[in-house]
């Protein structure tokens, strides 16, 4: 119940904040798009703690899963377009660092968050990203500090303790899990800023190839992946990495960059915070996880202060 309590909540607010004009295919195709990326990615929390359930660590998880991904991207952006893929040498050394001084530790450390904490906490901590991108946009560019964005991360500070539930005598998730939770984030958001700014004239399938490509270079190097040449690889684990790859990465991913050309990445970005009660609501289901209604009111709060931040850069 206190699940589909914070499903409502968060579309109430939401769609506060969306003025929907379903006319036209691609405002269609935008709106529908999101949303489906936001179901998808809500999902990822579940079968990222089926595949751990198998015996499969973090590392090796992720190895897998770029070793199929990087096969189906590079194999179909041959196909669909081999030019998009020829990237020059400078952007390759952009993309190399995007992925291995960004998604590499933003991916490990997400999926890592998983072993200590529920999926709903797991991607409350990530969505705290919008507004760690606010806060370098304040320290690094100039950014203006109006009232109503300190008080926007105030109130995301607030929805955290109450989310995590976090007080005087209370410990109800490690700290290693928060940590781990709050660095992906961070390093999200390196990723989001970077990307913004070097890599906006890359072909978005090649960025996310490129991607997986180089994470699962830097993977290798620090854990080579001997147990799947061995034939140790569970069979039932890598029904959970196929899923992941095509379904938490591949195809999201797609209909993201495709969602933004239509609607814009203002919209996009407020729909994904569905992202939250989507992932509260699969883990209620299927792993029996619950929230308090302290925890919806926290993660009420998160999600209101990242809006009010994103309103103000529309």
């Amino acid at each position: 119940m206190s699940s589909k309590l914070l499903y409502y909540l968060t579309f109430v607010k939401i769609n506060m904040y969306i003025s929907v004009d379903w006319k036209g295919d691609n405002m269609k195709k935008g709106y529908t798009y999101a949303i489906l990326a936001a179901i998808l990615f809500g999902t990822v929390g579940l079968f990222v703690k089926m595949a751990h359930s198998t015996g499969l660590d973090s590392v090796s998880l992720l190895t897998v899963q770029y070793m199929l991904s990087v096969t189906i991207m590079f194999g179909y952006g041959t196909l669909r377009d081999r030019k998009a893929f020829a990237v020059g040498r400078k952007k390759l050394l952009e993309l190399a660092v995007f992925a291995v001084a960004g998604n590499t530790f933003m991916a490990l450390f997400y999926y890592m968050a998983f072993e200590y904490l529920p999926v709903a906490m797991v991607t409350i901590l990530l969505f705290t990203y919008p507004v760690l991108i606010f806060i370098f946009t304040l320290l690094f560019e100039k950014g203006n500090m109006l009232f109503r964005k300190g008080a926007a991360i105030g109130l995301a500070f607030t929805g955290c303790i109450l989310a995590l539930n976090i007080g005087p005598g209370q410990a109800e998730y490690p700290l290693i899990g928060i940590i781990l939770g709050l660095m992906c984030a961070l390093f999200y958001a390196f990723m989001n800023i970077f990307c913004e700014k070097r890599l906006h004239d890359v072909d978005a399938l090649a960025i996310n190839a490129y991607t997986a490509l180089f994470s699962l270079i830097a993977l290798c190097i620090y854990r080579f992946p001997f147990f799947v040449f061995n034939g140790e690889l569970k069979y039932e684990s890598l029904i959970y990495i196929a899923i992941l790859a095509v379904f938490s990465q591949i195809v999201p991913l797609t209909m993201i960059y495709s969602a933004i050309k239509n609607i814009g990445a203002l919209k996009v970005s407020i729909i994904g915070n569905l992202e939250i009660p989507i992932a509260a609501f699969v883990a209620y289901i299927v792993l029996g996880e619950k929230l308090t209604l302290i925890q919806i009111l926290g993660s009420v709060l998160i999600i209101s202060a990242i809006i009010i931040i994103q309103r103000g850069d529309a």
